[in-house]
């Protein structure tokens, strides 16, 4: 038997390599000599061709495509997280620049001081006007080249205007935030933040609060073939400020070598089990977090998957936040969500509304974590779903206590249909809402 390739194969490589020389056209129309442009220009060309050496370099592109798009994974969730969380800072900033007017009885003071200004002599107006910052404090002002002293005593005032920095001359006024107690955090109405830009006592009375009760805490990590995520979403998870009695990684019959990588990444970890790695035949993600829960030996439990990352301070308010709770069994955390196939990123999170909730989910598995008790008493995952399984049972474990909100972002959930092939992109919802929507009925009316 020759050795030698056919002469089909011979041409199609010849043709193939040829078109890989040509600039491709990207998603624009416009020509690129990118690799991922140029591969998969010469895969739509092989498809087209009708013989078997054809077809076997189309898998092997396929193959390459896959391979390319796993290892620019890390930098393009690294670009979309950077510009979201810019775009966060800016909105913030802008909120802060456009709240320096003056309220209520503060507003009303300035009134009666710029009615009482005009017949003020010049020097002790001088020390309750400043014209420089007055125009620091309103650009409009300074654009429309207005004198700043007639401004504020004409109309100024009237619109709330300050006529100084009154922040910088009176600190000790301005508290620094309304939510500088985790209760008061709880019970806050505010927008999510990132836990660096809550106040510092806030997190001093987190990190006193968890020395104090050395909750232990167990973190449950289903995993697929995800041996170009995994590393990540470990690093984050036992890089914690708060880090956690054990992580258990159940390997759900990976053949990408995901657990083997684990061995020869994580060695002392795994030698002193703060780090768990356990195989088992696929049997999908419910049973794979099963497997898990029952080998946890925590008080609280949380949960992270192998393709998504948690902020180094998750367990440190999401903990906190559930033990400053009396009587509370679970908590959850605001997320962010980073869909790099669509091109876009939002926040995960709304305050607990029981209603809401039996509607859509808006508890991400990954923000939310529990007293191990409501594994004893509820059970673990409905391994007759394929999807929506967080959202099943965080309805039976809220179902008898609230949950604690948490208004801060601690985590980060990643879809890409080109790297991951996320569950929620390939699994039909409707077999599966269909499930969870009878078991709400079989519930109904049932006493708690």
């Amino acid at each position: 038997m020759s050795s030698q390739p056919s002469k089909t194969l011979q041409t199609s490589v010849a043709n193939l390599l040829h078109l890989l020389a040509s600039p491709a056209l990207d998603d624009t129309g416009a020509p690129s000599l990118t690799l991922d442009c140029q591969l998969q220009a010469g895969l739509t060309w092989l498809l087209g061709q009708d013989d078997p050496d054809s077809a076997k370099l189309a898998g092997l592109l396929e193959g390459l495509l896959v391979r390319l798009a796993q290892d620019r994974l890390p930098s393009r969730i690294a670009l979309q997280k950077a510009q979201f969380e810019l775009q966060l800072l800016r909105q913030l900033q802008t909120a802060a620049s456009n709240d320096t007017r003056l309220h209520g009885d503060a507003h009303a003071l300035g009134v009666l001081l710029a009615r009482a200004m005009g017949d003020l002599p010049r020097g002790p107006r001088k020390k309750l006007f400043s014209a420089t910052e007055y125009l620091a404090l309103n650009p409009d002002v300074a654009a429309a080249g207005l004198d700043p002293l007639e401004h504020y005593l004409s109309s100024g005032a009237e619109e709330g205007r300050a006529p100084k920095a009154l922040r910088t001359q009176c600190p000790g006024s301005y508290p620094e935030t309304e939510d500088e107690t985790l209760i008061a955090l709880i019970a806050s109405e505010a927008p999510p933040r990132f836990s660096v830009d809550l106040p510092g006592a806030l997190r001093d009375e987190a990190l006193m609060l968890l020395g104090q009760k050395r909750p232990r805490v167990s973190v449950v990590m289903p995993t697929w073939n995800r041996a170009h995520t995994v590393l990540s979403a470990v690093t984050s998870a036992l890089l914690q400020s708060y880090a956690p009695h054990e992580l258990i990684i159940v390997d759900d019959g990976s053949t990408d070598g995901t657990a083997d990588l684990l061995q020869a990444r994580f060695p002392e970890p795994i030698a002193e089990n703060r780090l768990i790695v356990i195989r088992q035949a696929q049997a999908g993600v419910s049973a794979a977090r099963n497997t898990g829960l029952s080998r946890t030996s925590g008080d609280i439990i949380a949960y992270l998957d192998s393709d998504n990352q948690w902020e180094p301070d998750h367990l440190l308010f999401g903990v906190a936040g559930l033990l400053a709770t009396p009587k509370a069994q679970s908590a959850y955390t605001a997320l962010c969500r980073h869909n790099l196939s669509a091109g876009w990123s939002d926040i995960l999170y709304q305050r607990y509304d029981r209603a809401a909730l039996a509607q859509q989910n808006y508890i991400d598995l990954n923000s939310f974590l529990h007293r191990r008790s409501l594994y004893d008493t509820f059970g673990g995952f409905d391994t007759g779903l394929t999807r929506l399984v967080d959202w099943d049972l965080v309805l039976r474990y809220t179902a008898e206590f609230e949950p604690v909100a948490l208004p801060v972002i601690t985590g980060h959930h990643v879809i890409d249909n080109e790297s991951l092939g996320n569950i929620t992109m390939r699994e039909s919802a409707e077999p599966n809402l269909a499930r969870i929507r009878a078991k709400q009925q079989a519930t109904a009316g049932k006493p708690r």
